[in-house]
């Protein structure tokens, strides 16, 4: 019989606050004027406490988060925003061509199989996290009468102690398949080793074509260098948590750290483009996202090995 592994509560917390985080930043969103400001997560709500939820009805206490926010970290809310908007954007695009499988890595309240699924003819979507954020999850929605959609497989996984192939094979993942991974507000909080051997896992376990959708902070902001907008202030809130982020790239070493790991990158969307894209509303702005992240679209170099 296989031992049962715990999940240590250090990561199950931190997974389970990073999911509440980015909830709360989509549906606070929903009540922007202009639509092109809005996330579109309908289903955001849903995952927030009541009290929560209910104060964010009232403009005073978003006025007060908005402020709050941007005093801890400029740019926050507006980077999530957009980056939630770009990572619709992949998701929908792959249902669109035909993608036979989609993983998403660290899924927390990612609701994209359930909001697009009328989009779905034959993808089937992989959600990778810990079994109690999952269990968590599927009651909320169990509660609120929303099924789950066929092609969605949970997909529970021990961080640290489970490999992607052993979780991703318990629940029917076929690695010849052309797959989109999306890794989403994820790669910061891990290793550089441990970024590296997902990327390898991708490269050696997934069909030709495969694509990979992931956001990644620049090195110097880790290094405490950084001189973007927002970068001095995450640095003073990291410091205080005493959790540091613990991967970054240098924005010109991108392309040939991917191409070593087996990627070709498509598509960058760094500050300035995720703002213009995603974040303009007729000749308005939602705000400056901070400027050392950048979203990034990249696919296998090769055929799988």
């Amino acid at each position: 019989m296989e031992r049962e592994v715990e999940v240590s509560p250090s990561i199950s917390q931190r997974a389970s606050k990073t999911a509440m985080f980015a909830a709360i930043h989509r549906y606070l969103s929903l009540f922007e004027q202009c639509s092109e400001f809005s996330s579109h997560d309908t289903m955001a709500g849903l995952f927030i406490p009541a009290p929560i939820k209910l104060l964010l009805r009232f403009a005073w206490f978003r006025r007060h988060v908005r402020r709050k926010l941007h005093k801890k970290v400029p740019g926050t809310y507006e980077y999530v925003i957009a980056r939630s908007k770009c990572f619709d954007e992949a998701f929908v695009n792959a249902l669109h061509d035909g993608m036979q499988q989609i993983v998403i890595l660290g899924a927390g309240y990612d609701s994209r199989a359930i909001r697009y699924q009328s989009l779905n003819q034959d993808s089937r979507i992989f959600e990778l996290d810990t079994k109690a954020l999952q269990s968590k999850k599927k009651k909320i929605l169990a509660r609120n009468r929303i099924s789950i959609p066929d092609r969605l497989i949970f997909c529970p996984i021990i961080f640290g102690a489970e490999t992607l192939v052993h979780a991703l094979e318990k629940a029917g993942y076929d690695k010849t398949h052309r797959t989109l991974f999306m890794w989403e507000g994820v790669t910061y909080y891990l290793t550089e080793s441990a970024v590296v051997e997902t990327l390898d896992f991708i490269n050696n376990n997934s069909g030709p074509d495969s694509r990979l959708m992931f956001d990644y902070f620049y090195q110097s902001v880790l290094d405490g260098k950084c001189e973007f907008y927002g970068a001095s202030e995450i640095s003073d809130s990291v410091a205080q948590i005493g959790e540091p982020f613990q991967f970054g790239i240098e924005p010109s070493m991108l392309e040939s750290f991917m191409s070593e790991q087996g990627f070709t990158v498509l598509t960058r969307y760094p500050p300035e483009v995720l703002e213009r894209k995603y974040l303009s509303c007729k000749g308005e702005t939602l705000g400056k996202v901070y400027g050392f992240a950048e979203c990034v679209s990249a696919r296998l170099a090769r055929s799988r090995r």
